[in-house]
């Protein structure tokens, strides 16, 4: 801002600018003063460098509670196939008792 704004108020070229303020190439001037005219002075703000941070602690909190919902809703499905085995078992024995009381007879 403080070059464009020598620019401004003195009317030196951008060359003169990029002299006095000890800048290596003009057009790193000549882009400010585009980005300042057309998107406005949040254009010039520095914008943060690298990868984003991870943020685990949140997403751990969220995974635990689904993966607590989902270990409630395995065990049930579980309870549930475990009661089907055991009918489905005493139906087998029961028919198997009443063929051998057949064959006796």
């Amino acid at each position: 801002m403080d070059v464009l704004n020598c620019i401004e108020k003195t009317g030196a070229s951008i060359e003169e600018a990029t002299l006095i303020y000890n800048i290596p190439s003009s057009s790193t001037v000549w882009t400010w003063k585009y980005l300042l005219e057309t998107q406005g002075i949040d254009a010039l703000k520095s914008k943060e460098k690298g990868r984003p941070s991870m943020k685990k602690e949140s997403s751990k909190k969220q995974a635990v509670e689904r993966s607590e919902e989902a270990l409630l809703a395995e065990i049930e499905r579980l309870r549930m196939e475990n009661a089907y085995l055991k009918k489905l078992n005493a139906l087998v024995q029961e028919e198997r008792k009443s063929q051998s009381v057949k064959k006796r007879k």
